[in-house]
């Protein structure tokens, strides 16, 4: 297949042709190639020297990081860098491929980098950050020690199951706020803060960051609802629910909507067991493959299991019968569990938004970034207590777009965006509550487990 994500910009067509299959041996700090636009550059010995530290090119060394690099980066502003590190063209493609950036995609970027500039704001920083992550450490830590170290509350269990399920939630807040932040450079321009911030996620949560990048800011975010291609939305055969018209239709999805949001209770333990699949056995989360471990990356990995084992199980049965720390723990990550898959639910897997597929190339017909606008959905922008609550996930379109700003600062840059969508005729999806958000989702479940019309026999079982 004739690679096609090429830059009509470009001068350098000569060099070493690369299939993706040959790509994806350049995959180690010690040898690293990247593909942007269709030109492959060796940036191996580039990666000490970036300025957004070394994870994020370690991350993409071995693939396409077209989409990524342009996310990451002002659109054109690099390409005197990468221009030395040229080394060849890519002939074919792994994974689906995206028109050169259009003008609205153009427009919208350019009009944020101006607002920032203009008004002489950090994008990457403000105070409200570091209360948040203050408050959700507190609560943490706070909510542990009620549970297991205050004789009052040991001695009653209905408050420990209070502090369990406060747990619960500031446990899903740092998912929601220093692990997304922090895996997508969006609170300060420190690689080691990031890598810190990432490292809370291994050690209090018992989940891999490794894991959660790769899939979130290589995966969704790049390929946001496109089937094959985004693990958020990979289903097996059969699956526990129907997301997707392409999945075979069977009589027990008829009325999933009643007893499928209640599965998600099972999120946080599925993702700590998947972790050691996904790393150490196959090597991949659907299509988005995993680049060899680094000394950190592998102490992190196993130091956050270790620790996460030792904070929520040994230490606790130390203190309380083992009974009583297995409700708990259940009870902490029911919680932590339903609030994330609830939260994320609401924004893409909605039966407003669109599912792109790629044509017969490979090719995604739609700019990236207008697709991200129209593959997503938010919801009660003008609500503080929401925007703080859901890590500012109502604010996801947003979000998609400019994943490096943080999300303190949606709220200032969400005009600029929805007035471009409609100055250039392009669907901004939005619902004024949460429960509205919520409730799409519960109506593309019930769509979903329909069955499908007659002429879709095929899927009929």
């Amino acid at each position: 297949m004739r690679h096609t994500n090429v830059d009509s910009n470009s001068q350098l067509r000569s060099g070493k042709k690369f299939t993706w299959e040959e790509l994806t041996h350049h995959n180690k700090a010690d040898d690293a190639y990247v593909a942007v636009r269709g030109n492959v550059y060796d940036i191996t010995n580039f990666i000490k020297r970036h300025p957004g530290g070394e994870d994020i090119l370690l991350f993409a060394a071995g693939r396409d990081a077209t989409q990524a690099f342009e996310t990451y980066h002002e659109l054109g502003k690099p390409d005197l860098v990468l221009k030395k590190y040229f080394i060849g063209t890519l002939i074919s493609n792994e994974l689906p491929i995206f028109l050169e950036p259009n003008e609205f995609h153009r427009t919208v970027k350019k009009r944020v980098e101006e607002y920032f500039q203009i008004n002489q704001i950090d994008p990457k920083n403000r105070i409200t950050i570091w209360i948040r992550y203050a408050i959700i450490f507190a609560a943490l830590i706070g909510s542990y020690n009620a549970q297991f170290f205050i004789p009052y509350i040991v001695e009653r269990t209905w408050l420990q199951v209070i502090f369990a399920m406060v747990l619960g939630f500031a446990s899903a807040q740092i998912g929601l706020n220093p692990l997304h932040d922090a895996s997508h450079f969006s609170v300060t321009n420190d690689p080691l803060v990031w890598k810190i911030l990432n490292a809370t996620h291994d050690f209090f949560n018992g989940a891999s960051h490794l894991v959660w990048m790769y899939q979130h800011s290589l995966g969704h975010h790049i390929y946001t609802n496109i089937e094959g291609a985004d693990p958020d939305i990979v289903t097996g055969e059969p699956d526990i629910r129907r997301i997707k018209p392409s999945q075979r239709w069977y009589s027990r999805y008829i009325n999933q909507q009643t007893f499928v949001p209640f599965l998600y209770g099972l999120l946080a333990f599925k993702v700590r067991i998947l972790d050691i699949i996904i790393v150490y056995i196959i090597g991949t989360n659907d299509k988005i493959r995993i680049n060899p471990l680094n000394t950190w990356h592998t102490s992190i990995f196993w130091g956050g299991k270790i620790f996460f084992v030792l904070f929520r199980i040994i230490i606790p049965l130390t203190i309380v019968p083992a009974w009583k720390v297995a409700t708990l723990f259940v009870i902490t990550d029911l919680v932590t569990s339903y609030w994330l898959a609830l939260t994320f639910q609401a924004n893409h897997v909605v039966n407003e938004v669109e599912w792109p597929l790629p044509d017969e190339n490979g090719l995604i017909q739609r700019d990236w970034a207008e697709m991200q606008v129209v593959t997503t959905q938010d919801y009660a922008h003008d609500s503080y207590f929401w925007t703080s609550i859901v890590g500012s996930l109502n604010y996801q379109t947003v979000h998609h777009l400019f994943p490096q700003i943080s999300q303190h600062r949606y709220g200032e840059i969400a005009p600029i965006v929805k007035e471009t969508c409609k100055e250039f005729g392009i669907p901004f999806y939005y619902k004024e509550t949460f429960w509205e958000a919520f409730g799409s989702h519960i109506e593309h479940l019930r769509l979903m487990g329909l069955p499908p019309l007659p002429k879709d026999d095929t899927k009929l079982e």
